[in-house]
């Protein structure tokens, strides 16, 4: 019996560490211009991105601030850990709110999904 609990704690375990690895952080984010390239769907780097505002360019400050290219300004933004991974919500004083299901790729890759009012966009980003 105390060998089968093991093997449940292990599994939970598990089961957390890869939730874990889900999450993006603002270590990631920081450093570097995101400049979005292509779009992307189902898992493939496809077409042209389709993530507006954010297609020129942003640029992470600090743990809570963002200068996009397209509106030469700055704007708050957080991320929100969900059950999927991670979610970047960005707060822009004009437009409003922009959500996104957000994933880390590589060190110099990421894609966003859209949520809410930007469902249906998406963008594979590099950091230049």
């Amino acid at each position: 019996m105390i060998h089968d609990e093991k093997n449940i704690l292990l599994i939970v375990l598990i089961i957390l560490l890869a939730a874990c690895n889900k999450q993006v952080t603002e270590e990631e984010l920081s450093g570097g211009e995101w400049v979005a390239k292509a779009a992307y769907e189902d898992g493939e780097i496809i077409g042209e991105p389709n993530c507006y505002p954010f297609e020129e360019g942003f640029k992470f400050k600090d743990e809570d601030t963002v200068y996009n290219t397209t509106f030469a300004e700055d704007f708050s933004y957080e991320l929100i850990e969900t059950k999927k991974g991670t979610e970047i919500v960005f707060h822009l004083s004009g437009p409003g709110v922009y959500r996104y299901d957000i994933k880390i790729l590589t060190e110099d890759e990421l894609v966003m999904e859209g949520l809410g009012l930007a469902e249906g966009e998406s963008c594979y980003v590099e950091r230049h």
